[in-house]
């Protein structure tokens, strides 16, 4: 009803909104721009819903992650799941705008609140339509209830801004500033975005409409056509909607997470009326190839929206088209001389037509390219304007005539008079003047421009009649003009020389083969094949086919050569045959050149190649000079075999064009051959040598090398090549720029006396300094230095030349390898002290290590030095760095081993410093060895344990004992969990039995295909399965007995299955239902015998421990406990001094002794038989009720016979706790100390196992009553439902009367519940009581410390003990403090342990606190003694600071004793006893509810149908 009503409200609106948009053009086709009479009209795009089938873009979506949502439907929830990577599952933004049914409703949802999808946080939604359309109405249908907020925005181009189109709000002012009320009057800027609070109600739930109109409420808005505003507000390319508030009940505010994730946002249609924004010049919009979507634009218009004329309709100016005229653009007028124009308001306004054309063709020019350009010209109105182009200088004027003809000046010609006469140049008034070109620098005739004449490129002048600079012999016949000078790469000016003649080296094989060979890749080389006039080489392979190699003669310096020709001759049977390409390889001057060569037929088919820069064949090219470097030493000339693999053709003759000077007759010249101008320090005809005084700079290069001035400091004269100057004077040297050997001076003075014979012994070297003239000896005798090598070097010692008493030669001086021997003044040059010792050592020799360090200064091997001594400060007793000097042996703390005190002694961990390494708590039962990890105090656990002091089973084992754990080996498809019970049985799933849960329950089957046991069909062959399902429990059942071992006490295998075995095959119908009863109590006292077993053992670990201590005492003490009893008491006999050893030895009989009886409570327990009968009577309820209850009675007496035998044990630890009291007496510190040490970690651990026993021995027997009333229901219920079947009628009778008589004795378990739960109740209050005595016993203790620190003073003179004694004291004092600390971390711990066993924690703080005020009150007694019996001879200074020190620690212990952290842990304690009250209380509340569940169990099974059921399995998982 109410989304009828959303619909019915916004119709309206939407029909004003179409009717204005098409009231107007209501006679024009939708699909035309054209009207009845074929002229144009507006064009109307089709009227369409733009946003169906576009993307969405969404800035939140449900389902990543998956999440659960629930729909309101009134007053209930449906829950479902949106999961984005589900395709039946998501709600994604494509289902916004996909085709909308409303019997199959798709939608995209958000997240639900419970992802804080609310305000302030918004959800938007972009819907971008690529182009402008004008929009006509949004609308939006939700598939929720509205939001309470949310508002839809526009903007008209890509990246602008936002503009708001309407807010919808119940609460207007407070979210978007806008009064719900307002509207647009007459005036007003229609553009303002308005809010309404019309749609904002939380109904409907599902369904609502929203449609906004753009142009309702727009004063305008019949008048659209002149409203540019309008227009304007329409027109948008992106829509925008902002969720910006969810409508809730309210019930948000709870937090609860079903409701919270109620709340979401879902649309299931987002639909957008609107039309393609085309001005009113496209009936449609098609797609672009570039850029999206763009109108198909008609009136000759452009553009996406058709905004624009196109460029060649420019007539009249741009102007949308309305209802009236369709205001089309007009084509320009251009004479059809010009594609371009564009609009000119003022032509428009003068003559009606704006099109100005622009980029006339044809010459023309004019508005509408009319006319023909100035200086043009054309025959007829339809011919294109041409230029006159008539010449400047050359023409009367530059307009021509109607035939293009100029007026020329005097002198010039041409249609244009722009040229002069062939032979002619620069053209002016007066005419055009001759050229005067030289033929042979020149290529064409001059320039008529200024008469320059087109040179050759090493050609130049005006008439091209000279060489450029650095070039000569200008040849009409050289392609360059002139020829490079070369001159040896050292001048620029040359000339041709007039004394050479042409000449040729020439190879024609008419005799033998002249030195050419062959040669192939990698340098083999072959003699050729010779045959007279040709030779011929044979390839080596079919690839490399070699090489002719040119001999000598035309090798080496052939730069005259350069610019002629090498010619090559090939010869074959058939012109047909010669080579069509051969390759020639020059090499010189490290280049290697290459030129492919082809017949040149104007030769007679001959080879030829120019060896200059200019031909271009060679690769790489070469400059000039280059060129003519690598002529200058030609290293080698090759040119390829062209015959190749198949023998076609055979070089014939190699010829190249040479000079030489003429010795007889007339010969052609050679004008190729140069004459150098050389520079002054140069000579020759090629400027190839040094002038005299002059030498090569680069021997290597030369005569390419420059030529630089001799320089011998006038003491002789140079090579001209090498530049070696031949020294006199005493000189020596490549310039004599030094002195001879033993001589000294300054040889570059010039001079014949600059060298002087050295005044240095053994006529060594020296030199003179400059400044002082000064001579010093330069190579003095090893280990000597010094002006006149007068002292020892540095690292000698000695005294050379006797200056202080007896001469001595230098000596290196012996600092044991210990110094930088780079280092100057290591040693005292005279004495050979030693002065900068390195690797920390001292010493004159530098032969010992420094303090702090050890080692062997005088090793030649480093890792043998001096090295730190490290000592580990956590294990060290005294400096860190201090050790042997040799061994590096730090002093370490007690059970601290190593080198450097860093490591532990076997047995010990966690090294601390000042303390030493404490003794490993390895479980003697679960750990292999008593060793641990020396850091974590990790023990090496037995299989299957695991812990830190291997103390528990690992997951998946049971049956903690000294050979470990056993593994559980759960069948893993028939049990819930791989852990078993404490007994070893699994927890089976539904369906499984079975110890392991291997096997299939009574009535299931193993399926193959799921590999799980199912249920068999109803009432399936009962009687046969009866009989086999009775036979697989009996089986199942001895292997159960068979697994736990019941052994007599002979040891001997009991024949404990024998007799009921065969009564249960006698009677299997009675024992059928007695069987699962019977299994499970017997199960159930074996975990308690197994947990009392653990506890033992616990105790046994103890004793042990506690024994060990006492070992280690007495060796302290080297006194023996393993003496008979006999020997004791002889030794009682002796004197007082060995009375410590006697009482120790009492002690540790009477640990054996506890130990014994443990270990024998411990064979009974485990030899007890617990006998497993099942009754053979008749299926009787009275009786198995009976006999339950009997059975009952037993297990309890054999619970307290184990509970006697603990408290056995537990008395005897208090025997052995009182013996150690009495030892506190004894006059030795040490021992008092080692005491108090050991009753610490035994109070701490052996009491908690007693209080922990007789916890679980109370909490075992309130779990078996409990456990006992839960089966007598189960197998009421069970039977219940049997007597049911129609095919047992007489047993239901049966069942009924055990029921009745069931009840009283439900009552009765349960009464024994409550006991149970009472006496627990009652064991805590002492514990409560006695923890608020810890307080005062803290106090008692600071009293009695004061006391004894007086009593220590008032007896310092009576101090007769032995020095080490009093050190043993001010050690175990140490150790008594840490033990208080230790004491403290107790505290902490069994606070932290109240919640998980409050019965055995409150229990063990209250002996740890009566065990500490005893320790307290020993400690003062010890104290008295002890101080009385110190030995007087000892210095009574070393008494003052060990009292001082005694004093200083006892005020440490009175703060720790009043310290506020103690006071807090007791006052937590105190608040965990009254928690453990109130956990009581809801102990009482669980036994309340299972009396609930009890009756609701019944009227379950009174409500059964009348069926068969099936039957109940034999054992349970």
């Amino acid at each position: 009803m109410e989304t009828s009503f959303a619909v019915s409200s916004v119709l309206p609106s939407l029909l004003l909104s179409l009717h204005l948009h098409c009231s107007l053009l209501a006679w024009a086709a939708m699909d035309s721009c054209i009207d009845e009479e074929g002229g144009p009209s507006r064009c109307m795009p089709k009227f369409e819903n733009v946003a169906f089938n576009r993307t969405v873009v969404t800035s939140n979506v449900c389902g990543s992650p998956p999440e659960d949502y629930c729909m309101q439907t009134g007053s209930t929830r449906s829950c479902r799941h949106c999961d984005a990577s589900h395709p039946d599952l998501s709600h994604g933004a494509g289902l916004l705008t996909d085709f909308h049914r409303n019997e199959e409703p798709t939608w995209w949802q958000s997240q639900s609140m419970y992802y804080g999808v609310q305000h302030p946080s918004s959800v938007n939604l972009t819907l971008h339509l690529g182009k402008a359309f004008e929009i006509t109405y949004v609308r939006l249908k939700f598939y929720t209830s509205r939001p309470e907020s949310f508002a839809i925005y526009k903007r008209t181009a890509e990246g602008g801004s936002w503009v708001p189109y309407q807010f919808y709000s119940a609460s207007c002012r407070k979210t978007y500033g806008k009064d719900a009320k307002a509207y647009i009057r007459p005036g007003d800027d229609e553009r303002t975005a308005l809010c309404t609070d019309e749609f904002s109600d939380i109904s409907p739930l599902t369904g609502g409409n929203v449609a906004f109109s753009t142009l309702e409420g727009r004063p305008s808005a019949y008048n659209f056509d002149q409203s540019a505003v309008l227009k304007e507000w329409v027109t948008a390319t992106d829509l925008l909607i902002s969720l910006d508030r969810l409508n809730t009940f309210g019930d948000e505010f709870f937090k609860d997470a079903k409701v919270l994730r109620s709340y979401f946002y879902a649309i299931s249609d987002f639909s957008v009326g609107g039309r393609c924004k085309c001005n009113g010049h496209a009936s449609e919009c098609v797609a672009s190839e570039h850029r999206g979507l763009v109108c198909s634009c008609q009136h000759h218009t452009a553009g996406d929206d058709c905004q624009r004329c196109q460029p060649f309709y420019q007539d009249r100016p741009w102007f949308r088209a309305t209802g009236d005229s369709a205001n089309e653009c007009l084509k320009c007028n251009c004479s059809g001389r010009s594609d371009e124009c564009v609009f000119d308001a003022e032509q428009y306004r003068s003559t009606g037509s704006g099109g100005r054309c622009v980029s006339c063709r044809d010459n023309t020019d004019g508005p509408h390219c009319e006319r023909c350009r100035q200086d043009h010209y054309r025959a007829s109105a339809e011919e294109p304007c041409l230029p006159c182009n008539c010449n400047v200088n050359g023409s009367v004027s530059l307009q021509c005539d109607g035939e293009g003809r100029c007026a020329c000046s005097a002198g010039v010609t041409g249609e244009k008079c722009d040229a002069c006469r062939a032979g002619f140049h620069s053209l002016g008034h007066g005419g055009c003047r001759p050229c005067e070109c030289d033929p042979g620098g020149s290529v064409d005739d001059c320039s008529p421009l200024d008469g320059h004449c087109p040179c050759k490129p090493n050609v130049e002048g005006q008439s091209c009649d000279r060489c450029k600079p650095g070039f000569f012999n200008l040849e009409p016949v050289n392609p360059a003009g002139c020829q490079a000078c070369f001159c040896s790469g050292h001048s620029l000016a040359c000339s041709s020389s007039h004394r050479y003649a042409a000449a040729s080296i020439t190879s024609d094989f008419l005799e033998d083969q002249d030195g050419w060979l062959g040669e192939f890749s990698g340098g083999q080389q072959y003699t050729l094949l010779w045959k007279e006039g040709e030779v011929y080489l044979l390839p080596l392979t079919e690839e490399d086919v070699g090489f002719y190699k040119a001999p000598e003669k035309f090798l080496g310096q052939q730069v005259y050569s350069y610019g002629q020709l090498l010619s090559i001759t090939f010869t074959s049977e058939t012109p047909e045959l010669l080579p069509h390409r051969v390759t020639l390889l020059l090499q010189g001057a490290g280049v290697t050149l290459s030129a492919d060569l082809s017949p040149q037929p104007a030769l007679g088919g001959g080879l030829t190649s120019q060896l200059h820069e200019n031909e271009m064949r060679f690769q790489p090219p070469l400059s000039a000079s280059a060129f003519q470097q690598l002529l200058n030493n030609l290293t080698a000339l090759r040119i390829s075999n062209a015959g190749g693999h198949n023998y076609t053709s055979q070089l014939a003759g190699v010829t190249l064009t040479s000079a030489l000077v003429p010795s007889g007759a007339a010969h052609p010249p050679a004008p190729w051959v140069e004459s150098c101008s050389c520079p002054p320090a140069f000579t020759g005809q090629f400027c190839e040598r040094c002038a005299p005084g002059f030498t090569r700079e680069d021997s290597a290069r030369g005569p390419l090398s420059t030529c630089v001035p001799c320089n011998c400091h006038q003491h002789g004269t140079c090579h001209p090549e090498t530049g070696a100057c031949e020294c006199s004077d005493f000189t020596a040297g490549m310039t004599c720029e030094r002195c001879r050997a033993g001589y000294h001076g300054n040889a570059v003075t010039g001079t014949p006396g600059d060298c002087r014979p050295c005044p240095c012994p053994g006529r060594t070297s020296c030199a003179e300094i400059a400044k002082t003239g000064q001579v010093v000896c330069t190579n003095c005798p090893a280990g000597q230095t010094g002006m006149r090598c007068q002292m020892c070097e540095d690292g000698y010692y000695g005294d050379p030349l006797g200056q202080s008493g007896e001469a001595r030669a230098c000596a290196r001086c012996d600092c044991s390898g210990n110094v930088d021997f780079n280092a100057l003044g290591t040693c005292d040059r005279v004495t050979g002290e030693c002065l900068k010792c390195l690797g920390h050592t001292e010493g004159d020799r530098c032969q010992r290590c420094q303090r702090g360090f050890y080692g062997d200064a005088r090793s030649q091997s480093a890792g043998q030095k001096c090295k730190p001594c490290s000592c580990n400060p956590k294990g060290t007793s005294g400096r860190v760095n201090e050790c042997h000097p040799q061994t590096g042996e730090c002093q370490c703390l007690g059970h601290v081993t190593g080198r450097d005190c860093s490591s532990c002694d076997g047995g010990f961990f966690n090294l601390q410093p000042g303390v030493g390494c404490e003794r490993c708590k390895c479980n003697p039962i679960g750990s292999a060895s008593a060793a641990c990890h020396p850091s974590t105090g990790q023990c090496v656990c037995r299989a299957g344990v695991e812990g830190v002091l291997c103390d528990s089973c690992r997951v998946g084992f049971f049956g903690f004992s000294s050979r470990g754990c056993r593994a559980c080996n759960c069948d893993p498809m028939g049990s819930v969990s791989m852990q078993c019970h404490g007994n070893g049985t699994c927890h089976c799933r539904q369906g499984f039995v079975g110890y392991k849960c291997d096997k299939c329950e009574m009535n299931y089957f193993h399926s193959s295909a799921t590999h799980q046991c199912e249920e068999c069909p109803v009432c399936y062959g009962l009687v046969k399965k009866q009989a086999e399902q009775m036979r697989t429990r009996l089986q199942d059942l001895e292997k159960l007995l068979a697994h736990f071992d019941c052994r007599g006490r002979s040891g001997k295998r009991h024949p404990l299955l024998k007799y009921p075995m065969a009564r249960l095959h006698e009677h299997g119908d009675q024992g059928e239902d007695a069987l699962p009863n019977a299994l499970e109590d017997f199960l159930a006292f074996q975990e308690a015998r197994e947990a009392f077993i653990k506890h033992f053992s616990l105790l046994e670990a103890s004793h042990g421990t506690l024994l060990a201590q006492l070992h280690g005492i007495t060796s302290t003490l080297n006194c023996s406990i393993s003496v008979t009893e006999e020997e004791g008491k002889e030794r009682r006999k002796e004197g007082g001094s060995k009375g410590a050893c006697q009482t120790f030895t009492q002690t540790a009989f009477m640990v054996t002794a506890s130990q014994e009886q443990l270990k024998q409570a411990t064979r009974d327990l485990d030899n007890m038989i617990i006998p497993f009968e099942v009754p053979s009577e008749p299926n009787k309820w009275n009786i198995l009720v009976n006999d339950s209850r009997a059975l009952m009675k037993s297990h309890g007496e054999t619970a307290d016979h184990i509970e006697a035998v603990a408290s056995r044990a537990a008395r005897v630890s208090q025997q052995t706790l009182g013996l150690l009291a009495d030892l506190l007496q004894d006059n030795s510190t040490e021992e008092y100390t080692g005491n108090l040490t050991e009753q610490l970690r035994f109070l701490s651990r052996v009491f908690p196992f007693k209080m922990q026993a007789d916890a679980e021995g109370a909490k075992v027997a309130a779990l078996s009553s409990v456990v006992t009333g839960k089966e007598v229901e189960s197998d009421a219920i069970a039977l219940h439902r049997e007597l049911q079947c129609e095919e047992f009628p007489r047993r239901r009778t049966q069942t009924e009367a055990a029921v009745k008589k069931g009840r009283p004795l439900e009552e009765k378990v349960l009464a024994d519940v409550r006991k149970k739960v009472s006496q627990i109740e009652k064991m805590l209050k002492p514990a409560l009581e006695n923890s608020s005595l810890s307080s005062n016993a803290t106090k008692e203790a600071e009293r009695r410390a004061h006391a004894v620190a007086k009593e220590s003073k008032a007896i310092l003179t009576q101090a007769k003990h032995t020095r080490t004694a009093s050190a043993h004291l001010d050690s175990h004092i140490d150790s008594a403090l840490k033990q208080l600390a230790e004491q403290e971390t107790l505290a902490d711990t069994l606070s932290s342990q109240i919640t998980s066993e409050p019965e055995a924690s409150l229990a063990g703080v209250m002996e740890d606190m009566e065990a500490a005020k005893l320790q307290l009150k020993a400690y003062s007694a010890t104290l008295t003694e002890l101080i009385s019996s110190i030995d007087g001879n000892v210095p009574l200074e070393r008494f003052h600071r060990l009292l001082d020190e005694t004093a200083r620690r006892l005020s440490v212990l009175r703060g720790s004793v009043d310290s506020p952290a103690l006071v807090s842990k007791i006052q937590r304690l105190q608040s965990a006893a009254k928690e453990q009250h109130s956990r009581m209380s809801f102990i009482e509340q669980d036994l309340q509810e299972i009396r609930e569940e009890r009756d609701s169990l019944r009227d379950i099974a009174l409500n059964l149908p009348q069926s068969c059921p099936r039957a109940t399995g034999a054992a349970g998982g």
